[in-house]
């Protein structure tokens, strides 16, 4: 379900998620997203590799959250990871995928498994002009130390 009026932009993305093995007597592997590329470009799948295609939307009350995931040193896109029958050996399917910081903030809150790719140079160009276009950070106002305030006042 999406509100079309706020959608400002979307891609179209092929995720590929594999099988990495670890050096762990527990946990001999774990499924990683592996890589990401367009739509339109062909993803070489293996034996124990998943290929699948996204919608990536970009929605204007989620700006915040764009700005924040690209004023970091590496931004990234989110993907929220799904088990079958919450069975952590059996393959998962990439259920949705974002480039908002806070969207995945709230997936990991609802204890949803979020996995990260290094977001492309040519997306984050794109995302980063409409985020500059449509988005101006409140500026931070300085809080008054609680100790200077009427304790009458205090909040």
């Amino acid at each position: 379900m999406s509100a079309n009026f706020l959608v400002l932009g979307e891609l179209a993305i092929k995720v590929k998620i594999g099988k990495v093995m670890q050096q762990s007597p527990w946990q001999p592997f774990r499924w990683q997203v592996l890589d990401m590329c367009p739509a339109e470009v062909p993803l070489e799948q293996g034996d124990e590799e998943l290929v699948q295609t996204l919608k990536v939307e970009v929605y204007q009350d989620q700006l915040q959250g764009y700005f924040l995931n690209l004023d970091t040193e590496v931004p990234y896109v989110f993907f929220c990871v799904r088990y079958p029958e919450d069975n952590k050996t059996l393959r998962p399917s990439v259920f949705e995928a974002t480039l908002s910081y806070d969207e995945a903030a709230r997936w990991m809150d609802s204890n949803e498994e979020v996995q990260t790719l290094p977001l492309p140079g040519p997306v984050a160009s794109w995302l980063a002009e409409l985020v500059q276009a449509r988005y101006q950070p409140e500026p931070k106002q300085r809080r008054r130390p609680q100790s200077f305030v009427k304790p009458g006042e205090r909040s």
